[in-house]
């Protein structure tokens, strides 16, 4: 696992994802069909949205926004966790985790750590067909690329409360 500064995590997404103007990763719901649906902060969701992003070769978990709900915040478990993989930088400096495709325990630990934090995070996969976005608001966006349409249904189906929306894409 890596950890990488917000420069890094644009050169790493770069003919990977679209970003915005801020430079982060447009969200899911600017692709013309995706599912959106409510997150939970138990480990059996963050599970089924790792598993929701395979076959992968990597995939970065880039926090765009946090201090959001200071109040819900542990970043002592957080900087422990992260302490833990050997990296002692703040989360301003480096707020993207870069996880290989045995690493997924360690995702979706950063994941769900994330969820009680209230946090906002891309998960990006290197080379896969899909890719989330999970809000301080309690919701999760899911989205894949035309070919494996399929996954938004299969995401859809396994997230109570979820619904596929589908729309013209953007100009």
């Amino acid at each position: 696992m890596h950890f990488l500064t917000v420069v890094e995590a644009r050169e790493w997404c770069r003919d990977r994802v679209e970003l915005t103007e801020a430079g982060v990763p447009t969200h899911p719901s600017q692709e013309q069909r995706f599912a959106r649906g409510p997150t939970s902060d138990e480990v059996a969701f963050c599970r089924q949205l790792e598993r929701a992003l395979q076959p992968r070769e990597a995939c970065l978990l880039w926090v765009t926004d946090w201090g959001i709900w200071p109040s819900s915040e542990n970043l002592h478990l957080y900087y422990q966790l992260r302490q833990s993989y050997g990296d002692r930088r703040q989360l301003a400096e480096a707020p993207a985790h870069l996880f290989l495709d045995y690493e997924a325990a360690a995702l979706v630990s950063f994941l769900q750590v994330g969820l009680l934090c209230g946090w906002d995070m891309h998960l990006l996969p290197a080379v896969g067909y899909a890719r989330a976005f999970v809000s301080h608001d309690e919701y999760v966006e899911f989205t894949a690329d035309k070919a494996n349409a399929s996954l938004v249904d299969e995401f859809t189906a396994a997230l109570r409360g979820a619904q596929v929306v589908s729309h013209e894409a953007p100009a």
